[in-house]
């Protein structure tokens, strides 16, 4: 059976990721389209009160934390002895694709650390655009496949060990 930490571990990161992927989608679905009409101009004064206020401090730990957790689930999975190839694949692509988000991040962060100082209108516009690009379409998908594929290692874990109860069962 699966080992107590991993499952914990992997339960812990789902949450979080879970937060961070939910996030990611009400800002492309609902947020998106509504800034997109409002204009980049808008998007900066919003962006300057929530993502460079508690922002620099709730997302940072929101993706690192998840990062991290998943990350050490991994970790724990692979010294669990005889089960642990069981959640192996979805473990390992939640990962590889949380570790591609903070490298999204690397190239989105700066984007927006940028919009502390007044910028002319083109180059508001510029940082909207590819902003969206890195910080939201690209990290976001990547988030969301993590979040996704730890569902996944939850789901086989969860199978794994009912299947493991029920055969030592009497």
């Amino acid at each position: 059976m699966a080992h107590r930490r991993t499952r914990f571990l992997l339960a812990a990161a789902t949450f979080t990721s879970g937060i961070l992927a939910g996030g990611i989608v009400d800002r492309i679905f609902v947020g998106g389209p509504a800034w997109h009409a409002l204009g980049a101009g808008a998007w900066v004064q919003f962006s300057r009160q929530a993502d460079l206020g508690t922002g620099l401090i709730a997302y940072p730990l929101e993706g690192t934390g998840a990062a991290l957790l998943i990350v050490a689930a991994a970790f724990s999975n692979y010294f669990d002895g005889e089960m642990r190839e069981v959640a192996a694949a979805p473990l390992y692509l939640a990962v590889a694709f949380s570790l591609a988000g903070l490298a999204f991040t690397l190239k989105a962060a700066p984007i927006m650390l940028e919009l502390g100082a007044p910028e002319p209108a083109s180059e508001v516009q510029r940082a909207f655009d590819e902003f969206y690009l890195w910080g939201l379409y690209l990290r976001g998908a990547t988030d969301c496949l993590a979040f996704l594929s730890e569902i996944w290692a939850l789901s086989t874990l969860g199978r794994a060990g009912a299947l493991a109860a029920t055969k030592g069962a009497p």
